[in-house]
């Protein structure tokens, strides 16, 4: 199959990619007073190479998926090296994630995982990273909720952990574009992309963060930095 990857936009925003009742429902989901978060005080890095920076900080997360999921087939790869969240949170978004498969030409879920940060009184940006090393990816950023604190898509980009860590040692950022939360509008851009998101202000931030990949028969590189 010829790949559509190269001759996509580097970010293509989607504004109510899903039925405001599904949008609702979701949002009544996750911001429930009984669903169960798990606590990252490093929410992206957890590597010796910076153990002070300040952009590395605090939110609440769960992991839905984690493996190589086929979006065509609807089956599974490998299953017995695949993550799933105990309570079958996956099954959730699948309407979500197959809102996708086409636009972007992907055929694999690569990882999945609900982010929020509570508000910090402040739009201070967290540190800036990739998600994994991964020919033709993609990070998909869906925004359950109206607030504040953008994803931040930078012109920086690495294919490779060295280059990645060069940037990352320069330290010196360009902004492609910013993408604000509203509910119902997702984002997806390239997975080479540093980004960064930013703390909300006055209202929590509740993001999915979905990898998808073109290839689902290529194996995952993971990598220390994480995704948010």
């Amino acid at each position: 199959m010829k790949s559509t990857y190269d001759s996509l936009d580097d970010i293509i925003v989607f504004d109510d990619v899903i039925s405001l009742a599904y949008q609702d429902w979701l949002l009544k989901k996750v911001d429930s007073p009984s669903f169960l978060w798990g606590r990252l005080d490093r929410a992206v890095s957890t590597s010796v190479k910076f153990p002070d920076d300040t952009r590395d900080g605090f939110m609440n997360t769960c992991r839905i998926f984690a493996g190589n999921f086929n979006l065509i087939t609807l089956e599974e790869e490998s299953r017995e090296n695949n993550f799933y969240h105990p309570d079958g949170l996956l099954n959730c978004f699948f309407p979500l994630l197959l809102e996708f498969a086409e636009p972007l030409g992907v055929n694999s879920l690569i990882r999945m995982r609900i982010n929020a940060i509570p508000a910090m009184g402040n739009n201070d940006i967290r540190f800036p990273h990739v998600d994994c090393m991964r020919p033709n990816t993609w990070n998909v950023i869906y925004y359950f909720n109206d607030t504040d604190g953008d994803t931040v898509i930078y012109n920086e980009r690495a294919k490779s952990i060295d280059q990645r860590d060069s940037i990352l040692s320069e330290d010196v950022w360009t902004v492609k574009q910013r993408v604000s939360p509203k509910k119902g509008r997702a984002v997806a851009f390239k997975g080479d992309l540093f980004h960064s998101a930013s703390c909300p202000k006055y209202k929590p931030r509740f993001i999915l963060n979905i990898n998808l990949s073109e290839d689902y028969e290529e194996e995952v590189s993971q990598n220390f930095l994480k995704y948010n």
